[in-house]
């Protein structure tokens, strides 16, 4: 066991939840000038593929960014979970598995980094579009994120993460897509959480001349509406050939089937926003690119999919609206999306 001398900034990390790792970063950005920073892992009781996301890339943006001070961990020895899961390897700490390293099964995904030039290479050498070579990934976690093999509800996740993943090739900047997933069989739930370190979504969505965003808050209301996220406005990019994709439905979909059999998180820039139940709630944040986590509970899927319908014709009005809207403020997609998270009964 390593000691620290009290001269050193120490962070006690406690929960890697969705909670705990935003507590974690928010008291790590805290921390004032100091040649070492020490990260004690000994007092940390539960984690969860979005925190080890989440706090991976805080503790690898903080040691960039605090050069030449060092950052040094303490007390990780015994958190098997999240070295299995590449967590320790993640943020440059020589312990555990390396990130994609473990063969994961249905029941969990390692933290995998997906670097858009390995897509792009694989691509090219199957001789296909790299958007194709994303889709086979995609349709695996959505296995995953379901716990089924086919059917509407994966289907339909499976060509909503297709979108999610295609934005971050397309519009992010980003090097690499950080995901990973767990199921928790004893609570019914399974998550998947994903990750880039790209533009972020508000300066991804600026070049839209339709939107007017004044902070990073407006810019998650406005990438969650159908038709909106994909850019697809008149003068941006061509439209893709597929059943949702070339309408923006991804953040859309997935948001709305994990608010109603789960729960939905966004995070980018200095916002973030968890939607359950009808319920929407802040976060402050500091991240940057964007972060996700799509939770779901697994008694809910036969309700999902029987829902699935009316979210597309919901998805397909809210659309419809927004073309007859030459100018989209963050009041109107505000309205729009109060009103659409209103749960039927």
């Amino acid at each position: 066991m390593s000691v620290a001398s009290s001269e050193e900034p120490i962070l006690h990390v406690k929960r890697l939840d969705l909670n705990g790792a935003i507590a974690a970063a928010r008291e790590l950005e805290g921390f004032p000038e100091a040649p070492l920073y020490v990260i004690d892992f000994g007092s940390l009781e539960w984690t969860e593929p979005f925190g080890l996301l989440f706090f991976a890339r805080k503790l690898r943006k903080f040691a960039d960014g605090r050069k030449p001070s060092r950052c040094r961990a303490i007390n990780f020895q015994e958190h098997a979970y999240a070295a299995h899961m590449g967590f320790f390897q993640s943020f440059g700490l020589d312990f555990g598995k390396d990130p994609g390293e473990a063969l994961g099964n249905t029941r969990y995904i390692p933290i995998t980094s997906m670097r858009i030039d390995d897509l792009e290479r694989e691509a090219a050498s199957d001789y296909v579009d790299v958007r194709d070579t994303i889709e086979a990934r995609c349709a695996s976690l959505a296995t995953v994120l379901t716990h089924s093999e086919g059917g509407a509800l994966q289907h339909t996740l499976g060509y909503s993460l297709r979108e999610i993943f295609r934005n971050v090739l397309e519009h992010s900047q980003a090097d690499a897509i950080w995901y990973a997933a767990q199921y928790w069989p004893t609570k019914g739930l399974v998550e998947l959480s994903i990750l880039d370190e790209g533009v972020g979504i508000r300066q991804s969505l600026s070049r839209n001349p339709h939107l007017s965003i004044r902070n990073d808050e407006d810019a998650l209301r406005y990438a969650l509406l159908p038709g909106v996220s994909g850019a697809a406005f008149r003068g941006g990019p061509r439209q893709r050939r597929d059943e949702w994709a070339n309408s923006g439905y991804g953040l859309f979909m997935t948001s709305q089937i994990c608010a109603r059999g789960g729960n939905f998180v966004i995070c980018s820039g200095a916002s973030g926003m968890l939607l359950e139940n009808g319920v929407e709630k802040s976060l402050a944040v500091n991240i940057a690119g964007t972060a996700l986590r799509l939770q779901i509970h697994v008694p809910e899927l036969c309700a999902l999919n029987e829902a699935l319908e009316d979210l597309r014709k919901r998805g397909a009005a809210i659309a419809g609206e927004l073309r007859h809207n030459a100018n989209l403020t963050a009041s109107m997609s505000s309205r729009m999306l109060s009103k659409d998270f209103a749960r039927k009964e």
